[in-house]
C-alpha cells in the first residue's frame, strides 16, 4: 500500500517569513538598480516569494499525482509553466525538453551488412594478407599438424 505523507507546512510566526530575511535582503541588494529597500518591503517580497513557491509546487505536485507518481520531475515543472497562465513568464527560463527514447540497437549481423565500408581491425589484417599473397602470386603453403599439435609447412 502506498503511504500517505503528512503534509507538513512550516508554521510562520507573526511578522516573520519562512525564508531567511538576510538571504532575501542579499538577493535584493544584488540588483544594482535598487538603491535602498525598506525592511517592510523586504518582508513583503519574502511573503510573495513563499506564495509563488507554494503555488508552483502545488501545481507540479498535482500533475505528478495525475501521472501516478510521488516525485515531481523537471518535466512536471516545464508542463505547468507552459500550461498555467500565471507561470507563463517562466517559459524562457524553464525549457520543456522532449526526451527521445534511445534508439534500439540493431543486431551485429545487420550492423555488419549496413556498415561494410567501415572495416574492423581484423578485416584490415585479413585483407592485407590477401593482398600480399596476390602480389606474390604464390599459393599459400599447406599447413600440416602433427599428433602433438605442432604445425609446420608441408
Amino acid at each position: 500500500m502506498a503511504k500517505k505523507r503528512k503534509e507538513k507546512e512550516p508554521m510562520r510566526e507573526l511578522g516573520k517569513s519562512i525564508l531567511p530575511f538576510s538571504r532575501v535582503q542579499k538577493i535584493i541588494k544584488a540588483d544594482k538598480e535598487l538603491p535602498i529597500v525598506a525592511r517592510d518591503a523586504t518582508f513583503l517580497i519574502s511573503l510573495a516569494t513563499e506564495e509563488f513557491i507554494r503555488r508552483l509546487s502545488e501545481a507540479c505536485q498535482k500533475l505528478a499525482e495525475r501521472e501516478k507518481r510521488a516525485t515531481v520531475q523537471q518535466k512536471d515543472v516545464a508542463s505547468v509553466v507552459r500550461r498555467a497562465e500565471e507561470f507563463m513568464f517562466l517559459e524562457e527560463i524553464i525549457t520543456f525538453q522532449r526526451t527521445e527514447p534511445p534508439q534500439k540497437r540493431k543486431p551485429k549481423a545487420l550492423q555488419n551488412v549496413e556498415s561494410q565500408s567501415e572495416l574492423t581491425m581484423l578485416d584490415k589484417f585479413v585483407n592485407r594478407g590477401e593482398e600480399s599473397q596476390e602480389l606474390d602470386n604464390t599459393p599459400p603453403p599447406d599447413v600440416v599438424m602433427d599428433e602433438d599439435g605442432t604445425m609446420y609447412a608441408g
